[in-house]
């Protein structure tokens, strides 16, 4: 570790201060903050905090509005920072590298025996590099992740749940954002230092860096102010919860100083890595789209290269809250945001907030996030949907009234269409649009109303077809054969 690296960082941004919620016109960066708190307002959301980093000196932190209990947002206050924890994880991953205990170009199985895919050739291929780069081929969806419930050994119990699931992708192939990704590298990093995965982080990264605000335990998380859901494009609190594994992909946590600091280290010459090993996670090596490659750990883009510098970044989303870490290197500046509202649908904008900030920082003028139409139109046509299968309900029980009394002959085709319809609704609000999520408890945490209104429109469907069969079976037993 490079400790004199990790003293002179600190030292350039020492000037970091509580700031009024509004900041003065003198501050430095005075119109990033600005657009920071107009864009806070604009989407709603109820608190955040952020730093605007410069190593040249002028640097600063700001608590702005209200965390889930009422209570004024500081630079104490801690929040959920979601994807963000896995360039912490990449950070902890090339600590053991540079140890010598670990080897990215190894195969997973090297450091867990046991683990597996469905298909036993493809997994026995995968890295702990794929793991880090997101090209292993296991898909988003598996259920391994936003678990709540208590696990003696959270990580051996995730990674052997793996083992049903097939990989979608040659290992190395192509990029596939999953979070399981993470968490096997948790247990990589777990069977490498011989220690819970936690324990290590502490060790190797947050301790090293004064991050001693950091969540990574379910008693600490007991600790964060509720955070906000958005049902209907409206916000509203909601428990903050935990994963034991989460720590690793995306339930890692902490006040805006930790998370700054954090930015520092990797901004201004890390006193964790060495400059080959920050550089290599920093670096491109795999495309994620036409603009955007991903690093180990993190995104890599050039949307400011007109402004003389790449920008490297992730940000993240937990159920209630939303984070971000975005780096400018060439021009040793960063904007680190956290947020204490997350809806799946708002990402967008709310990471448009900080890649705005970003931009601003960078000398630039923001883009200013354009509204999806997607979500009022999903909203909308559920709502239509759901009407229409209450109708059906209601419909009938009406027509089987009306056919007892006039003794009509079942019509065993008709009966069939309907009950099959509305089992295959069923089958899509159930199983198909849930699957499509982390898990279902993800699916339930980032988009709630989405979540009740597919549930409500298969509870409705499964009703339908209960009383299509049933209205069938009597029309049945008064039919003359």
């Amino acid at each position: 570790m490079q400790i004199p690296v990790l003293a002179a960082t600190l030292a350039a941004f020492a000037p970091i201060m509580p700031l009024p919620q509004v900041p003065a016109e003198e501050q430095p960066y005075y119109d990033v903050a600005e657009y920071l708190e107009r864009r806070f307002e604009e989407t709603g959301v109820p608190g955040a905090a952020y730093s605007i980093v410069d190593l040249d000196g002028n640097s600063y932190s700001v608590g702005w509005g209200a965390d889930g209990s009422g209570d004024p947002v500081d630079l104490g206050t801690p929040f959920l920072w979601g994807s963000v924890a896995k360039p912490v994880t990449a950070a902890a991953v090339m600590t053991l590298v540079e140890d010598g205990r670990l080897d990215l170009d190894a195969p997973v199985t090297d450091y867990l025996p046991d683990f597996t895919l469905a298909d036993q050739d493809r997994s026995d291929r995968i890295t702990v590099r794929d793991l880090l780069r997101q090209t292993t081929g296991i898909p988003e969806g598996t259920g391994l992740t936003d678990r709540f419930d208590h696990h003696d050994d959270p990580y051996g119990d995730a990674v052997a749940d793996l083992a049903d699931v097939e990989p979608i992708s040659e290992p190395g192939e192509s990029f596939e954002y999953a979070s399981a990704n993470y968490v096997v590298a948790g247990a990589v990093v777990e069977a490498a230092a011989g220690m819970p995965y936690e324990q290590y982080l502490h060790e190797a990264v947050l301790d090293p860096l004064g991050m001693i605000g950091a969540v990574t335990t379910a008693e600490d998380a007991a600790d964060v102010p509720r955070g906000h859901a958005v049902a209907f494009g409206q916000p509203f609190p909601v428990k903050t919860r935990f994963d034991q594994t989460g720590p690793s992909y995306g339930y890692l946590g902490g006040n805006i100083q930790d998370l700054t600091a954090f930015a520092v280290d990797q901004l201004g010459g890390s006193a964790i890595l060495t400059p080959e090993s920050a550089a290599e996670t920093h670096t491109g090596a795999i495309e994620v789209n036409d603009t955007v490659d991903y690093g180990l750990g993190w995104r890599v883009d050039s949307r400011n290269a007109d402004l003389g510098t790449a920008t490297v970044w992730h940000t993240g989303g937990a159920p209630g809250f939303s984070a971000g870490v975005i780096l400018l290197p060439e021009l040793g500046r960063a904007v680190v945001v956290a947020q204490n509202r997350y809806g799946y649908f708002e990402d967008a904008a709310l990471i448009g907030t900080m890649l705005g900030a970003a931009r601003m920082l960078a000398g630039g003028d923001p883009v200013e996030p354009e509204s999806d139409p997607l979500y009022p139109s999903l909203l909308a046509g559920l709502c239509v949907l759901l009407l229409a299968a209450l109708a059906a309900v209601y419909l009938t029980f009406l027509r089987l009234g009306k056919a007892r009394k006039a003794n009509r002959p079942l019509t065993i085709t008709g009966m069939a269409c309907w009950v099959l319809a509305a089992l295959a609704t069923a089958y899509v609000s159930f199983a198909l649009v849930p699957g499509l999520a982390p898990s279902r408890a993800a699916f339930f945490g980032m988009m709630p109303d989405i979540a009740w209104l597919f549930t409500a429109l298969g509870v409705a469907a499964l009703v339908t077809a209960a009383v299509r069969v049933w209205a069938g079976t009597v029309r049945l037993r008064r039919t003359p054969h």
